[in-house]
């Protein structure tokens, strides 16, 4: 843990290096906040009864360093991506919908359509996550995260990027 500190205030472990683990630039992290800090879960007990589930976890919050710059770019992504995922749910309703009135198709015909749909605008909102990502020559953040030494050690450990569900 000689890379990272514990601050016990806000429950997550802060990164000492400050070049930047998303981007070849070789730039360093000016501010604390423009770090990623990506969540690792372990479950502590489980309980599954026929009415009843539960689920108890341990969660940390790593720090990855991350420069402005690839900070900008995630969120970025991130809005492009909202409002690609927002456009797409209008097509979802609208295409099967034309296609039904347009071809005279029966209900299963629609449903095959609303499939694709779906299908296709999962693809499209894929495609421009990566598409701005390689544009800008900067890794995910999920990529940085499974890069991170102390990350991988913690999943070898047990941990998981993924938040447990009842």
């Amino acid at each position: 843990m000689e890379t990272h500190t514990l601050n016990e205030a806000r429950k997550r472990l802060e990164p000492l290096s400050t070049q930047c683990a998303f981007c070849s630039t070789g730039t360093h992290s000016s501010n604390m906040e423009d770090n990623r800090f990506s969540p690792v879960y372990r479950i502590q007990d489980r309980t599954n009864l026929l009415v009843y589930r539960n689920v108890k976890f341990n969660e940390i919050q790593i720090g990855i360093p991350r420069c402005e710059r690839c900070r900008k770019v995630h969120s970025n992504v991130k809005l492009a991506s909202d409002i690609a995922i927002f456009f797409g749910v209008l097509l979802v309703f609208i295409i099967p919908v034309a296609f039904a009135i347009i071809f005279n198709t029966s209900t299963f015909g629609m449903i095959v359509m609303l499939i694709v749909t779906v299908g296709l605008v999962y693809l499209g909102v894929r495609a421009l996550e990566k598409g701005i990502l390689s544009a800008c020559k900067v890794i995910s953040e999920k990529d940085g995260a499974l890069e991170e030494p102390l990350v991988r050690e913690f999943l070898k450990n047990g941990w998981s990027l993924d938040r447990p569900r009842a």
